[in-house]
């Protein structure tokens, strides 16, 4: 297992909440790690909404040249070729994770491949997928443990620490 990295904000998961978080507070200074356990930036550019939408968006076409007569088109037997079309989508997948490896970079937060639990407050323990352990800590960035206003959450928004028994999933909307 590596020596404890110290961080500000850990983030599990790279969605669109994480990453943009991640990179939020990149910005704002803080040293921040996101955990990801398989898809950089999260489902929706690898399995789930832009693959879809690129598939349907081939399946409009395919329509369109079906039905180019009523518009005027002849177009001898129309032939959908699914090899392209699923490249097509696999290219659009590829840039897409290049773009967030690429943010991740430029931006300075840390990307860690893995899976992450909680082993201690403010400790999450990490599976890394190529191997081995690692023990990102979540550290204060002041010496106080005084809560600092957060320009997302006015002060009359933050719970105090009593009313926080356990981390959210935003995935879940439920207690993890």
């Amino acid at each position: 297992m590596h020596q404890p990295d110290q961080f500000q904000v850990l983030v599990l998961g790279s969605g669109t909440g994480g990453k943009l978080v991640a990179w939020h507070m990149v910005q704002a200074g803080r040293r921040t790690a996101v955990v990801e356990r398989r898809w950089i930036g999260g489902s929706c550019p690898n399995i789930a909404c832009m693959p879809s939408k690129n598939e349907i968006s081939s399946a409009r076409v395919a329509y369109l040249v079906r039905h180019a007569a009523e518009f005027g088109w002849r177009i001898s037997p129309p032939v959908i070729d699914m090899g392209v079309v699923r490249q097509r989508k696999r290219d659009m997948v590829q840039a897409q994770v290049t773009a967030h490896a690429q943010n991740y970079k430029a931006s300075g937060a840390e990307l860690i491949m893995g899976t992450g639990h909680f082993t201690a407050p403010k400790t999450i323990e990490v599976n890394l997928n190529d191997g081995g352990t690692c023990l990102p800590v979540i550290r204060s960035s002041s010496t106080s443990e005084r809560r600092r206003q957060s320009p997302m959450f006015p002060a009359s928004d933050q719970p105090g620490r009593s009313q926080i028994s356990k981390p959210w999933s935003s995935t879940t909307c439920r207690r993890t």
